[in-house]
């Protein structure tokens, strides 16, 4: 699949040009200035740009938008992967070369659709977030265990799972506990014949294989309630409708005295880890016997529900009702952390020092399939959305940078601390410390 890689037209002619920092403070547009739609910035050889705390190795685009400015890199398919943040690089080489090839499949897998929604808006075709898969450019990977990460996308190169043909949904998630679930149970959808379940190692062995939440009944109550729930009052029931394994979602009608309402078990976690911690920060997220903390309220939509009375002591009577410990607690039990769909990644690395190798992982949790040579399929390049809606995005720079605007060369700056600013032209590229620097973009008429 070959792709455009970022343009920039610099000719041989064209006048390389310093920016330099002037004694009078930032130029405004000059009157019938055309607005400077796009910054690009070309590193020199390993030059690195670091951005909210993140280093990538560009090129990095800068595009003023109606909400303020987009933020891209175009990397090398290689540059990509080795840039995902989604598993620990110190794990085994074979789990390590599973969640290369099923992070190659989920690009791949993304590609086929072209770009939609923010992608289409921002134009970029993955976003850095775990919306996607996570990317943090190129700190990890140049970092301790980076060369094993490498290595593993590296000797998987051109790999990925397909299914009829077409690259898969690769979904993973961090562990399932005792099984993965089906698709059709969690998401709105018909059943994919390689998202079924299967059993995995993870218990016993995955942190928050098994975990625990309690809450009262009062408690329970107000959570649904602040997410928008019709529910109040006293809780006098809660009801769980769970079909079978294969049949679908899981639902949940909670009735009070002020409503009810029946929400599905990705509401319920989603809903707890919206609202829970802040209404009651002390309680949720839960703690765990050696003291620490659940990762957050609730971990995945695998679990079960059980309302217990507890009966008032005689302590109880001496205090206000709103104090007394005789209350209803509702109890959560529950398997994994994240959705529970596909690879469970400790499940992979359990397999890997049992072993399996990477082909025998990804076969095994995602049924019908192994990793096939396709290269037509993966991209030589690709745009990755980092950020957008902003005002301003600082930017250090290593090296020198060749600097493309509205995809004419302007010239280079040096290293240093840099800001992309929204201006009455568009955008610019300033010193973080503006004060008397002229800049050579506001000074120039756009195109020229």
């Amino acid at each position: 699949m070959k792709r455009p890689f970022l343009r920039a037209s610099v000719g041989a002619s064209v006048l390389s040009v310093l920016l330099v920092v002037g004694m009078v403070s930032p130029a405004l547009a000059v009157e019938g200035q055309r607005e400077v739609l796009t910054i690009e910035l070309f590193g020199s050889d390993n030059a690195r740009f670091e951005v909210d705390g993140r280093r990538y190795a560009g090129p990095m685009l800068f595009t003023a938008r109606s909400n303020g400015i987009s933020f891209t890199e175009f990397a090398t398919i290689e540059q990509y992967l080795q840039g995902i943040s989604e598993m620990p690089f110190s794990w085994q080489p074979q789990a390590l070369a599973a969640q290369a090839v099923a992070a190659r499949t989920y690009l791949a897998r993304r590609l086929l659709g072209g770009r939609k929604g923010d992608a289409a808006r921002y134009e970029f075709d993955i976003c850095a977030t775990n919306r996607c898969q996570v990317y943090r450019g190129v700190q990890l990977v140049e970092g301790k265990y980076g060369d094993r990460w490498k290595a593993a996308v590296e000797s998987t190169a051109g790999e990925v799972l397909l299914y009829n043909g077409i690259p898969i949904e690769a979904v993973y998630t961090a562990n399932v506990g005792s099984r993965s679930r089906a698709n059709q149970d969690v998401w709105a959808s018909s059943a994919i014949p390689y998202l079924q379940p299967v059993d995995s190692p993870d218990i016993g062995i995955a942190p928050f294989s098994e975990w625990t939440v309690e809450v009262s009944g009062d408690q329970f109550v107000a959570i649904l309630r602040a997410d928008g729930y019709d529910v109040g009052g006293t809780l006098i029931s809660i009801v769980v409708d769970d079909p079978p394994e294969g049949q679908g979602r899981t639902s949940i009608t909670v009735t009070t005295s002020g409503g009810t309402d029946s929400l599905l078990a990705p509401n319920l976690k989603g809903a707890f880890n919206r609202r829970g911690e802040h209404l009651y920060p002390g309680i949720l997220p839960a703690r765990l016997r050696d003291g620490g903390l659940l990762p957050e309220p609730l971990l995945s939509y695998t679990f079960e529900i059980s309302r217990v009375l507890v009966k008032p002591t005689a302590i109880d009577n001496l205090l206000p009702a709103s104090d007394r410990q005789g209350r209803d607690i509702v109890r959560i039990d529950g398997e994994g952390w994240g959705h529970g769909v596909g690879m469970s990644q400790w499940g992979a690395q359990i397999m890997a020092k049992d072993g399996s190798s990477y082909a025998d992982i990804l076969s095994h949790y995602y049924t019908g399939t192994e990793p096939q040579l396709a290269p037509e399929l993966v991209p030589d390049n690709v745009v990755v959305g980092l950020s957008w809606g902003r005002s301003e995005i600082p930017v250090s720079m290593e090296g020198t940078t060749r600097v493309v605007v509205n995809d004419l060369l302007l010239g280079f700056i040096g290293a240093g601390d840099w800001l992309i600013v929204t201006t009455p032209f568009g955008i610019d590229v300033v010193p973080l410390d503006s004060a008397g620097f002229v800049s050579l973009i506001a000074q120039r008429r756009w195109p020229r």
